[in-house]
């Protein structure tokens, strides 16, 4: 099994916080905050943190909306678990990192945008409008999402 990382989608009425990444994967693209899950820390935890660090934002609650595993077609080892949260009770105040530029964009915008992950428009929706937890892989072919299998459970 490779590491645990975390993605959290923060809505500020129908906006989403976004942060254009500087750095792979995805560099160059508008994605949901969040990254690794460090050693003797749970992946609630990592969320806030990872929030907090890569856009300034506090989270005061959040909610775990699922795991989708990810790995990719040509590589036969390390499978990674991407823990998904949601939150719109924060405080702060929007800082930039060397993460990645962070802004709010309204969700419509993420839907049409080329910059935003295929793997976040498919997931989007099961978080935003859905309540129950959230289970499935994404599968990478040389930087292409190939197999994107979303379950929901209530």
């Amino acid at each position: 099994m490779g590491n645990v990382f975390t993605l959290c989608i923060v809505r500020d009425n129908d906006r989403i916080l976004v942060q254009k990444r500087h750095k792979s994967p995805f560099k160059g693209y508008w994605n949901a905050p969040g990254g690794k899950v460090e050693l003797q820390e749970s992946p609630k935890e990592a969320c806030i943190r990872e929030v907090m660090e890569e856009t300034g934002i506090y989270l005061n609650d959040i909610k775990f909306r699922g795991v989708m595993t990810v790995s990719n077609a040509l590589k036969k080892v390390g499978t990674e678990v991407l823990m998904l949260f949601e939150s719109s009770d924060f405080h702060g105040q929007l800082v930039s990192s060397k993460e990645g530029e962070v802004d709010w964009v309204e969700m419509d915008t993420l839907y049409s945008s080329k910059y935003v992950p295929e793997s976040m428009t498919y997931l989007l929706p099961y978080i935003t409008d859905c309540d129950g937890i959230i289970t499935g892989k994404l599968v990478y072919n040389r930087h292409k999402l190939e197999v994107c299998d979303i379950t929901l459970q209530s």
